[in-house]
């Protein structure tokens, strides 16, 4: 999508020549818009953005046409220049109600719209039970998430819990986690989470805390073991040297007390 070929090097937004041209994402000293570089070319984030959804709706006949006259109609309804999030979510809702009767493509259209929440740093999670009713609807043969988990954890809903975790929402974190596949991936998530907590209750000196928490990702990694071998082939994440450490230190530090 992003093929137009830039011989000069003008600001994608306010069209001023830049002195230098960037090797990486900047501002416009002119108009202070981010400027993005995609394989040598020049864009704004906003066009990045824009092409990056036609290239996942293009599959289901989302033209750059077609997104322009919503969003343009969605901007009049609103009274105000409508976001491509805001127009990227009414194209998936129609798109809902036009494959109604398609679980497949259902449950491709209920995953962008994860995606969409994910990014936005918003729960997915309603969706993402959505998604895998439709999964379960198109291939009820087909178990790649376990009866006892709600919903598969994708690039987009790992990042979005790698950012709840930056931020200290451990809890929210942590309940997505468990609801999810326990891949390999959310396993690792859940071990940092368990490791944060750890460490801070070794400033409390609560060492039966510390023990808690690493113990209680090591169980539950065993606990799943099994089933990451047999879809990815591969062991659970173990503890660091650096957690092992840890939760030897507090296993000492109780049988003194």
């Amino acid at each position: 999508m992003l093929h137009l070929f830039q011989k000069k090097s003008r600001c994608p937004a306010c069209g001023v020549t830049l002195k230098e041209r960037p090797i990486k994402k900047e501002k416009c000293p002119h108009c202070g818009v981010s400027i993005v570089v995609r394989s040598g070319d020049l864009f704004t984030e906003e066009q990045v953005e824009v092409s990056d959804w036609l290239m996942r709706l293009e599959s289901f006949g989302i033209s750059r046409k077609k997104f322009d006259a919503e969003r343009d109609k969605l901007s009049r309804q609103f009274g105000q220049p409508a976001s491509v999030n805001d127009t990227v979510w009414r194209f998936l809702n129609i798109l809902l109600v036009d494959h109604s009767g398609d679980p497949g493509k259902q449950k491709e259209i209920l995953r962008l719209q994860s995606t969409l929440l994910s990014n936005e740093g918003k729960d997915p999670t309603r969706v993402l039970v959505e998604a895998e009713k439709a999964r379960n609807r198109q291939d009820p043969e087909f178990r790649a998430t376990p009866p006892s988990k709600q919903v598969f954890l994708g690039h987009d809903e790992l990042a979005y819990v790698r950012r709840l975790r930056a931020d200290g929402k451990l809890d929210k974190a942590e309940a997505l986690l468990l609801k999810a596949s326990p891949t390999p991936a959310v396993l690792d998530e859940l071990r940092k989470i368990a490791s944060k907590r750890a460490r801070d209750a070794k400033k409390l000196a609560n060492w039966s805390e510390v023990v808690a928490h690493l113990e209680g990702y090591l169980n539950y990694a065993e606990q799943w073991r099994a089933y990451c071998i047999e879809i990815v082939k591969q062991e659970p994440p173990s503890l660091t040297e650096t957690e092992s450490k840890l939760l030897d230190q507090a296993r000492e530090k109780l049988a003194k007390s």
